[in-house]
């Protein structure tokens, strides 16, 4: 439950009485006829902004925010401000929470709401300006709305980022210990299989040395599959500070698609790279950023293996608030909306051998450097899965 308390605080702040209730729901008939608007143009923010952006998954979760932003609207002419009225409009930051929306963007889309709100109080006037008193309890009720968003996502995204910080340091001592207890004895036993499969390639017997090769193959895949565990664990502990350097973005970026090119083509995979011919300078560690397009690269293969014609599209460009973005586009066969939801949560996934720390590590590492990703199924199939992060400025 919200301390409820904070709203008679914030009415007497901005000096919201009852006068301006009763003013405000007098609105509210002039109001609706221009919700709409204000909720495109809500939406229309949102789809340029690529951190902002990130939390909408689907057209269906699109159409379910649109009618919880027209009912917010009502909820503003409507009343009474009490404590009910509180506890409801506190859910709100709680979302933005959940969905991981940052909490900058509240402020960004206050003043959208805001702005469209005084549009329409001129606009319904007869003078096109409106009297000064509408203005200023538009302002009052965006005040108050603003900083119960922010105090409900302050004490969520708290105690949300106490439980990830306690859970990477667990993982942190786990792995300092899983590391020493099974790399060695790992090490070992891929020698002792090395020595095995040498053995073998000696037997005379062809029917008994085929046998013994298939047994030694299934135990090499499950060792090199351990191995793919613990380094994933170690990247995802590590993943917790950097020392960034300058780099440029297009050479490093260049590095990484020249490496994994002839892999990609190697396995009939239609590799397509659409490139920003703009060249910009990142405060970035080179090899961790080469560790995220790697990251989503592999997680494309993967996704186009059973594709009839498989391909793989590499897209960078610059945004215009001054960030660099990749984009990993594949034509596999997408993935569920739930998927999305959660997948750069640890050890989400929908591979049968796979980890699900990949994503993981990717979102911890941009978070290092201030950018975001996201992963998005495409409506006429395939993924896009992407990441953005600020250039030196």
């Amino acid at each position: 439950m919200a301390d409820s308390s904070l709203l008679p605080a914030l009415m007497d702040y901005v000096r919201f009485d009852a006068d301006c209730a009763v003013r405000l729901q007098a609105l509210r008939t002039r109001m609706e006829p221009y919700h709409l608007r204000i909720v495109d143009r809500f939406y229309e923010a949102i789809r340029q902004d690529p951190g902002a952006s990130a939390i909408l998954q689907s057209e269906a979760q699109i159409q379910r925010l649109r009618s919880s932003l027209l009912h917010w609207l009502e909820g503003l002419f409507t009343g009474p401000y009490d404590e009910a009225y509180y506890e409801k409009r506190s859910q709100i930051g709680r979302v933005h929470v959940k969905v991981g929306l940052e909490q900058r963007y509240m402020l960004s889309a206050m003043n959208v709401i805001r702005t469209g709100l005084h549009r329409a109080v001129s606009d319904s006037a007869s003078d096109g300006l409106g009297v000064f008193e509408d203005h200023s309890v538009i302002d009052q009720i965006c005040d108050i709305e603003l900083a119960i968003m922010l105090e409900t996502y302050r004490e969520d995204y708290v105690l949300k980022k106490t439980a990830e910080a306690e859970s990477l340091a667990v993982m942190g001592r786990l792995t300092a210990g899983l590391a020493h207890e099974v790399r060695n004895p790992l090490n070992a036993a891929k020698l002792q299989l090395d020595v095995l499969r040498r053995t073998a390639s000696k037997v005379e017997d062809a029917s008994t040395r085929r046998k013994i090769e298939r047994r030694t193959n299934v135990v090499q895949d499950e060792l090199r599959r351990l191995s793919l565990l613990l380094d994933d664990f170690l990247n995802l502990a590590r993943a917790q500070r950097m020392d960034p350097i300058r780099c440029n973005a297009s050479t490093l970026l260049a590095e990484v698609l020249e490496l994994r090119r002839p892999e990609i083509e190697s396995q009939g995979i239609e590799f397509i790279e659409d490139i920003d011919s703009v060249s910009c300078v990142l405060l970035a560690e080179r090899d961790r950023l080469k560790q995220v397009v790697n990251n989503l690269i592999t997680n494309a293969v993967e996704a186009v293996a059973s594709s009839g014609q498989p391909s793989i599209q590499i897209v960078s460009r610059m945004l215009n608030d001054d960030q660099w973005e990749v984009a990993v586009i594949d034509n596999g066969p997408g993935v569920s909306s739930e998927v999305v939801r959660r997948a750069f949560e640890s050890f989400v996934t929908t591979k049968e051998a796979g980890t699900g720390l990949g994503l993981a590590i990717v979102q911890r590492i941009v978070d290092l450097h201030g950018g975001g990703a996201k992963l998005t199924s495409l409506p006429e199939g395939g993924t896009r899965a992407s990441f953005w992060i600020p250039i030196e400025t």
